[in-house]
């Protein structure tokens, strides 16, 4: 054989291990809903098919299906990687997961042995927006559940970075929460010190938790901000909402790392977040937003 074959042949097996990682055919699951819920998992796979330059099969799930039905057309597919949305597309997920490389999304998941990115927004995100917003903030109060664990463990390690201090309180169940809240708001100077309500099924509860707590941090001029991007139009100062065509991007990319790798990538909270802000709440906190300041807003409340 020449030389020139030689190199040619090389070159030809170079190329077709570095495209290797982008021609292998993934598969998409996400629930059928309708609108306006539906455009979210649009937005989502958006970002998978912009991100992604392989083949993509879409399959939309039916509350109808059988998880056993829906598990055995998966197989039938043989995905060589597999993208699930959602809580139907979850539990599929957790029965073949241990064949194909899965990645799960939209939804609140923490660590527990599958792969995905969690819609609870990155601390350090929230850290960041805060000392934008009420640069006044040194020290941040967080109560939080087990369920919210890993998350402030997350934060601990970040906060240091932002230039603040974090107290942490865990309890076990709301009326615990409720007291520990009274007495954060007896002795909280509001002056540098401000409140975060994390996605957390116990002390974020929407019923008992939020509406005193909202009342509260208005009549004594405390910095409330949130994890739920609903929070900030009911009156906290601001709150993270995700962006859900980064989001697909971001699962795209870390399921073709797991295909590559071999390897399982955890649980990672969601850094592609957009800022909801509540001018009301702000004036009354005496902030005032510049005109360059609010461009940087997605949306604000009061519409």
């Amino acid at each position: 054989m020449s030389v020139r074959k030689l190199i040619m042949l090389l070159v030809a097996h170079f190329c077709l291990l570095t495209t290797s990682s982008v021609s292998a055919a993934m598969l998409v699951l996400y629930p059928k809903v309708p609108a306006p819920y539906s455009q979210i998992f649009s937005e989502i796979i958006e970002g998978i098919e912009n991100q992604f330059n392989g083949d993509i099969v879409l399959r939309s799930i039916a509350k109808s299906e059988s998880l056993d039905e829906l598990v055995s057309w998966v197989d039938g597919q043989a995905p060589e990687m597999l993208i699930a949305l959602g809580k139907r597309g979850y539990k599929i997920a957790k029965e073949v997961e241990n064949d194909t490389p899965v990645v799960i999304g939209a939804l609140p998941i923490k660590p527990n042995g599958i792969s995905g990115i969690s819609l609870l927004a990155d601390p350090k995100i929230l850290f960041d927006a805060l000392q934008q917003l009420a640069p006044n903030i040194k020290r941040v109060h967080v109560v939080y559940s087990k369920n919210s664990e890993w998350l402030i463990q997350l934060a601990d390690s970040q906060i240091i970075s932002s230039g603040l201090d974090l107290n942490k309180v865990q309890v076990s169940d709301v009326k615990t929460a409720v007291e520990e809240y009274d007495r954060l708001l007896a002795s909280i100077d509001f002056r540098t010190e401000a409140v975060w309500l994390p996605l957390d099924p116990v002390t974020a509860n929407e019923q008992v938790i939020l509406p005193t707590l909202l009342e509260k941090s208005w009549e004594q001029n405390v910095v409330l901000f949130s994890s739920k991007p609903a929070h900030a139009k009911r009156g906290a100062l601001f709150s993270m909402f995700p962006d859900h065509r980064a989001l697909g991007t971001q699962l795209a990319n870390m399921v073709e790392s797991m295909f590559n790798t071999k390897e399982k990538k955890g649980v990672l909270p969601l850094q592609d977040m957009k800022l909801a802000v509540n001018l009301r709440t702000a004036a009354h906190l005496g902030f005032d937003y510049k005109s360059r300041q609010k461009d940087q807003f997605h949306l604000t409340f009061p519409q």
